[in-house]
Formats: C-alpha cells, structure tokens, sequence
C-alpha cells in the first residue's frame, strides 16, 4: 500500500497539478488584493458627489468644485477599505446601529399603506378620539403692571388698587390703559395652556386663567413679566371636532399607525428567519 502511495506522489501529473493550483490560488489572491485596491469613478458616482452638492449648497458644483468632492470621496473610500482590511468594521457597535437604521428604513420605505374607506375610517376615528381632542382654549384681556420702575409689592398694590376702581363701577372688558406698557398682547383669542405657557411662563397668572369665572376683572395674578389683572371673555373646554372637519388628518394618523403596524409585522417575519440558539453555561 505504502509505494503505491509513494509512486502515486511521485508521479509528474500530481506536481503539475499542485503547482497549477498554487498557481490559480495565489493569482486568485493578488487579483482580489488589486481589485480591493481599485476605486472606479464612473458617471454614477459623479452624479451621486454632484446631487449631494447640490443638496447641501443649493447649487451645481463647478469644475473645481466637483474636483473638491471627487478628493473627499477617494479619501473615504480608501480610509473606509484600510479600516476594513483591519477588520475594525467588527462587532463595532456604531456601525451595527448604523446598519440597523439603514435596514430598518429601507424596510419601512417599501411599506405602501393604502387609504382608508370611509367605514375603516369612520371605526379608527372613535376608537383614537382622544388623538384628535383639542385642549381648552381662553379667550381674555388683561392689565400689566410693571416692578421695572418700583419694586414687586408695590406694582401689586398698584394692581388691587386698578381693580378696586373697576369693581366699583360696571367694568369695560378690557382696560390696557389702567395699566403699564405690555412688550406682548393685551387681548388673547382661543389659545390653549401650552401657548401660555411659552408667552407668560408656568406661572399663578396662566393657570389661572383657566379657573377664574368669565366676565368679571380678577388678580393681581403674577408672572415672569409681573403683576396682572385678567379679565376672562370666553372659555371653552376639551373639543373633538367632528371628522369631516379633520378627515385628512386623521387619515394621516390612521396611515401612521398603520405604517408603524406593518413594519412591527415586517420585522416579526425577519427574526422568524433566523434560529436563536441561547446559551448561558
């Protein structure tokens, strides 16, 4: 058996054949080495440096321009192929993240969510009512009274003494002029508590503004500016208006909810592809 295998070894065949394969092995690897190292400018990936150019500066690049973007874009991909090679591109968590965003994109792209028919919308719309509700909005005038040229307990008792004097007679709805120069509005119309907030602060005078009986002058109140006086016209509270005066919209929430629905379908689907094998010992 064994010079069998010893003239089978010897025989000029099987080195031609080793060294053939040697051969195609090591061509093989040199030839994938060069073509790692090949970048390639066509017209495409000019068109791709040339749209970005014009997405960034609102204009077609010139010569030079273009030149700027083509060395920017040979530097990544040589950095981008280096760091490869080195194998930095893995179990890099940035660059996890980074795919799972593309991938996840891509996926939600490719979902088409079809318009509701009217009895789908009409179902969706009162079973998300509370999406479509509208907060309470106040309609009021109010007088300002400025501690810039006293101090805070001063503009106060300058307040109550403006509204003793409205409360002895039939009060005007709105009286500016009783008080000091406002930067902002005097009158209000229909505006809700979030609106407040970012004009006079999280202060005694917007929340009470929605407490306060309508018609009747009451404070002093505070807020970030100072001492107000408030005079409530209209309130009106939580609102659902009807879907035929917010149709689009809540066809917008409705195909939102569906998107966000078929890609949780979606990505059930993908992992169903995949064996999870847990192993803690």
């Amino acid at each position: 058996m064994i010079p069998k295998i010893k003239r089978f070894l010897s025989e000029p065949f099987l080195h031609f054949l080793l060294i053939g394969l040697m051969i195609f092995v090591t061509s093989s690897y040199i030839l994938k080495r060069r073509e790692a190292r090949k970048i390639i400018i066509d017209k495409a990936v000019i068109a791709k440096l040339t749209l970005a150019w014009e997405t960034q500066f609102g204009k077609t690049p010139d010569n030079k321009e273009l030149k700027i973007a083509l060395d920017d874009y040979i530097k990544q991909e040589v950095l981008v192929r280096e760091a490869q090679q080195l194998g930095l591109n893995q179990d890099d968590e940035i660059i996890k993240r980074r795919l799972q965003q593309k991938m996840a994109f891509i996926i939600k792209d490719n979902i088409i969510v079809p318009d509701p028919d009217e009895t789908t919308l009409e179902s969706y719309y009162e079973k998300n009512a509370s999406k479509f509700t509208e907060s309470p909005k106040v309609s009021f005038s109010h007088i300002y009274f400025s501690a810039d040229n006293s101090n805070s307990e001063k503009a106060r008792q300058r307040a109550l003494e403006v509204l003793h004097s409205l409360e002895a007679k039939t009060a005007p709805p709105r009286a500016p002029q009783l008080g000091d120069h406002f930067m902002l509005l005097f009158d209000y119309n229909n505006v809700d508590k979030t609106e407040l907030t970012g004009l006079f602060g999280d202060s005694p005078f917007t929340d009470s503004l929605f407490t306060v009986k309508e018609n009747k002058w009451f404070g002093p109140f505070l807020s970030g500016y100072g001492w107000h006086l408030m005079y409530v016209n209209k309130r009106l509270g939580n609102i659902t208006p009807p879907l035929s005066k917010i149709k689009d919209k809540v066809i917008d929430s409705y195909k939102n909810d569906k998107l966000n629905q078929m890609d949780d379908d979606a990505m059930v689907k993908l992992v169903e592809k995949y064996n999870v094998e847990l192993k803690v010992d």
